[in-house]
């Protein structure tokens, strides 16, 4: 199954990016609605939400604008006969998001054709997201409301969404470092050596840089192999092809590293080229020239411009 995480309006909204569990953290990516008060609306609650259309058909959904709400609001509006939904899962769910300032949809994956997914994991969507799908079934149409950020007390805009419910698969527990058949390094590149725990180290590039992106596995894993639009955890380090400085580490900050919707994730082209049609369990040594990279910009103080990076990835799991 292939899934996208959330489309652009809604992950704006409910998917954290590491940003905390706080509803009033995250707002669409569009120009921001005029705010609106409770006081000045005309609905206020999602009992005075109407959706018409069965679960799998595009729905309609009425109600009189504007709308505000107090908090975030949930109902399942028609129950489905499948699992529930439970922890450590990844949900897919075609879904439907509705202006409660004008009471037109937004977004809709009937019209776009992909359905959304998302895990029940508070770190990556809101609360509100996982107390609305929690334990409800499989083939359940869900009513959700959430509130952009709050301005001196108004409410800058009441999102709604339809949720339909179509499936929930269960998250393998993702491996702690790569595992599988050591392979011989490729001459001119870096050679790469591990410490006890598995985090990887390399020794010092030598020679010009190749002029494109270079994906070698030092590792080749035997576990599934990552296709689009998959969720996919790692551990990684990045050094500069130059010197051969890390400037950044995974491992080191004792966490792995969530990438979502390969190969259109919110990570540098280099790391979505090279993730795609890996193997779980596999470590890649990968070099990213500048134009995959971060440019003619770097990246604050660590990555200078036009720098060649090197990565060393060891693909620990994937979901999708």
């Amino acid at each position: 199954m292939r899934t996208r995480i959330l489309g652009a309006v809604a992950a704006v909204a409910l998917v954290l990016s590491g940003c905390g569990s706080d509803d009033t953290d995250a707002s669409p990516e569009a120009e921001q609605p005029t705010p609106i008060a409770v006081e000045d609306a005309s609905s206020t609650s999602l009992d005075e939400v109407t959706v018409e259309g069965e679960p799998g058909e595009r729905p309609e959904v009425s109600f009189e604008a504007p709308l505000v709400i107090e908090g975030s609001e949930h109902t399942v509006v028609h129950e489905g006969d499948g699992d529930n939904v439970g922890e450590n899962q990844q949900v897919t769910a075609n879904m439907t998001l509705v202006s409660g300032n004008t009471g037109e949809e937004l977004s809709s994956s009937y019209e776009t054709g992909q359905p959304s997914g998302f895990p029940t994991d508070t770190e990556q969507i809101s609360q509100s997201l996982y107390d609305a799908v929690m334990e409800v079934p499989v083939g359940s149409r869900v009513l959700l409301s959430y509130n952009g950020p709050a301005r001196q007390g108004e409410v800058t805009q009441t999102l709604i969404y339809v949720i339909d419910i179509t499936g929930a698969e269960e998250i393998p527990e993702p491996l702690s470092r790569a595992e599988g058949e050591e392979v011989d390094p490729v001459e001119g590149l870096p050679e790469v050596s591990r410490g006890e725990d598995g985090q990887p180290s390399i020794s010092t590039p030598e020679g010009d840089a190749p002029g494109e992106l270079t994906v070698e596995p030092t590792i080749q894993g035997d576990g599934p192999e990552i296709t689009e639009g998959q969720t996919v955890t790692v551990h990684y380090t990045g050094w500069l092809w130059d010197g051969g400085e890390q400037f950044d580490s995974s491992w080191e900050r004792g966490e792995p590293f969530v990438v979502q919707d390969v190969p259109n994730g919110p990570v540098i082209e280099g790391w979505n080229q090279a993730l795609l049609g890996q193997n779980v369990g596999s470590q890649i040594l990968v070099v990213i020239p500048p134009e995959q990279g971060y440019g003619e910009a770097g990246a604050g103080e660590n990555i200078p411009p036009n720098a060649t990076l090197v990565f060393v990835i060891d693909i620990l799991s994937s979901v999708g």
